[in-house]
């Protein structure tokens, strides 16, 4: 098989995962605001991003299955850009 066909049925098992997953929205005891993905399957990527309302600091945490990823909020909005002008110039829906 080649190398695009691997990635062209990687791709449509991806769109059918996590069909039950979710993004929910909360407070915490201490006032912090948090935006993140539940219900996905076993094996799956999940985010969630928090917010203190008083200083106004950001974390977005990707927990991937071999390991965590946590960013700061600017270093999360660098991301939204890249990703925001790269669908923009491909013509993909965001």
């Amino acid at each position: 098989m080649s190398r695009n066909a691997d990635a062209d049925t990687n791709s449509k098992t991806n769109k059918t995962r996590n069909r039950n997953s979710m993004i929910k929205f909360s407070e915490d005891n201490n006032g912090e605001l948090r935006t993140e993905t539940f219900n996905r399957d076993e094996g799956s990527a999940s985010f969630a991003i928090t917010t203190n309302p008083n200083s106004k600091a950001s974390s977005l945490f990707i927990d991937l299955p071999n390991g965590s990823i946590r960013l700061s909020g600017s270093e999360a909005r660098t991301l939204y850009r890249l990703l925001n002008k790269h669908y923009t110039f491909t013509g993909k829906p965001v």
